[in-house]
């Protein structure tokens, strides 16, 4: 989860800069024709922008919001630590990402779409590693790519 809170930083900071452009800043992320998605969900170049609780041991809502008034992300903590659904939103309040942390860790689903509101990519987290069949789309909504990022152990003899 942490390395898709990278990237939904990223593409906030892109979009602040962009907003007289209507959010078109998602384009270092899409391919030629946007056909391919090049977003490596584990790359640790990813690490960027962390939310902090109020104190070490804070349990409770937390949000921030854009200059406008508009939530730009919401969550929770349990004991400092990021727990259950956090979503963040584009500056006009458009849903842009949804995941689940656990203990300050990606886990489970994670869905991040474009300003259009079409799904951009959706795929499940391991304690902060892709897992699973992840499906990326174009901004029109039609499936480009899977990826598998199963993480199953073979089992040696």
């Amino acid at each position: 989860m942490k390395y898709l809170v990278i990237v939904l930083v990223l593409l906030s900071l892109l979009s602040l800069d962009s907003c007289k452009s209507n959010q078109g800043d998602l384009s270092d992320k899409k391919g030629e024709n946007d056909s391919t998605i090049n977003i490596d969900l584990n790359s640790k170049d990813n690490k960027i922008g962390v939310f902090e609780p109020p104190d070490s041991n804070y349990t409770g809502d937390y949000f921030e919001k854009y200059p406008s008034g508009v939530i730009k992300v919401r969550g929770g903590f349990r004991f400092g630590k990021k727990s259950g659904k956090w979503m963040y939103f584009f500056p006009n309040g458009t849903l842009w990402s949804e995941a689940f942390f656990h203990l300050d860790k990606m886990n489970g689903e994670s869905n991040v779409y474009y300003p259009n509101g079409k799904l951009m990519y959706n795929g499940f987290y391991k304690m902060d590693a892709a897992d699973s069949v992840w499906m990326f789309y174009d901004s029109t909504g039609i499936m480009v790519e899977k990826r598998d990022y199963n993480q199953k152990k073979t089992n040696k003899k």
